[in-house]
């Protein structure tokens, strides 16, 4: 009797621990199910948020505007300004226009922010989300061409001598990074100090914007699109 009671605990022990296992697995595949479905979630989030910021660079209603004297587009027809990066943060709720060179940033060739001041660059507490999840920057730089042909830059079926049709019309590059700041436990000032970071990697030892957030663990969503800009900025590629 003494040796029934003995196995009957045993094989009560084994199912026990057969369930806590099964539990076990269970609980790690529904994490395992979360973490990519959150992750699915932010890549979307911010895919989504770098594309509206495109999407206002490439607003015909904006093109006036932006070919203006003051306008993002026009401030690469000068020459000092060629190696220039425009940088300024992406926060449509607290901006009357897309652009204001009031709030706009520039990084030189040599990756000094003294022509415009910091203004430009995105602060811990600017989103460009409702919801105050999402942050963006967005950076102009003059495509280099030294190969290009006289007039290639000229929109096709235009004329210079058309009034709409400015005499300069440039090859610029636009970069746009969307950060989740609250993914993980970054400080503010490491946030902002990652915004006044290049874009381009102008030498081996530059660290990028990409590159800082890579390094402080925050998810991000980079892209890139170059335009043909005279009457209306045309994709280039």
């Amino acid at each position: 009797m003494k040796k029934q009671q003995g196995a009957t605990l045993i094989v009560v022990l084994v199912i026990l621990t057969l369930v806590t296992l099964v539990g076990t697995l269970a609980v790690k595949s529904g994490i395992l199910d979360l973490k990519i479905s959150t992750n699915s979630q932010v890549r979307s989030l911010l895919l989504e948020n770098s594309n509206s910021a495109l999407f206002n660079v490439e607003d015909p209603n904006q093109i006036a505007r932006q070919l203006a004297m003051d306008g993002m587009f026009s401030y690469f027809n000068s020459a000092g300004n060629a190696d220039d990066e425009l940088v300024f943060c992406y926060r449509p709720s607290a901006m009357a226009t897309f652009y204001s060179t009031s709030k706009t940033s520039v990084i030189d060739k040599d990756g000094k922010t003294l022509k415009m001041g910091i203004t430009g660059f995105c602060k811990a507490d600017e989103f460009s989300s409702g919801r105050s999840a999402v942050q963006a920057q967005i950076y102009l730089k003059k495509n280099e061409e030294p190969d290009a042909l006289p007039f290639s830059t000229v929109p096709p079926g235009t004329s210079l001598g058309q009034s709409e049709v400015p005499l300069v019309a440039n090859n610029i590059g636009v970069t746009v990074i969307s950060i989740l700041p609250g993914y993980v436990g970054a400080t503010d000032s490491q946030i902002e100090a990652c915004f006044k970071k290049t874009a381009i990697k102008k030498t081996e030892t530059t660290e990028t914007v990409e590159e800082c957030f890579e390094g402080l663990g925050i998810p991000y969503n980079l892209q890139h699109a170059d335009y043909v800009v005279g009457s209306s900025p045309k994709l280039k590629t």
